[in-house]
């Protein structure tokens, strides 16, 4: 899956190491680029030069947590989907992530079909989500 002509979509991940080379070997196979980061200010950073961009984030960070870069990336011209990160079935997470704007919970350990269908699902939502702000912008 590709966007703004060919380009491949990046997803970023702010995680530790080890889901980061869990989420390395998943994605390796595909047409996706994977960036990781330790922290939300690596995170704030990178998303500063991202157009094409899925989030996926741990719960807790070591300097914040999922909502607080979901709060900065709301702030965003064109806000990317922000996945969540659970190691179990997690309802009040999901519910709570759902609330406040964030796309979806991924459960861990990661399972490479399920990483598919939200990376995927999500960029879909997002493209879907700038055509309509295109499509209202024209209208205005």
């Amino acid at each position: 899956m590709s966007a703004n002509g060919g380009a491949p979509v990046t997803v970023l991940a702010v995680a530790p190491d080890e889901d980061l080379a869990h989420l390395g070997r998943i994605l390796g196979h595909s047409r996706w680029t994977l960036l990781g980061a330790a922290t939300l200010a690596e995170a704030r950073a990178l998303l500063g030069g991202l157009r094409s961009v899925v989030l996926i984030c741990e719960p807790v960070l070591p300097d914040g947590t999922w909502q607080e870069l979901l709060q900065y990336t709301l702030r965003l011209p064109l806000p990317p989907p922000v996945i969540v990160t659970a190691d179990q079935s997690d309802d009040y997470l999901w519910t709570e992530v759902l609330n406040h704007g964030g796309y979806n919970v991924l459960g861990k350990p990661f399972a490479e079909r399920e990483v598919f269908r939200l990376v995927s699902m999500a960029w879909l939502h997002r493209l879907d989500k700038a055509q309509g702000d295109v499509r209202s912008a024209s209208v205005g």
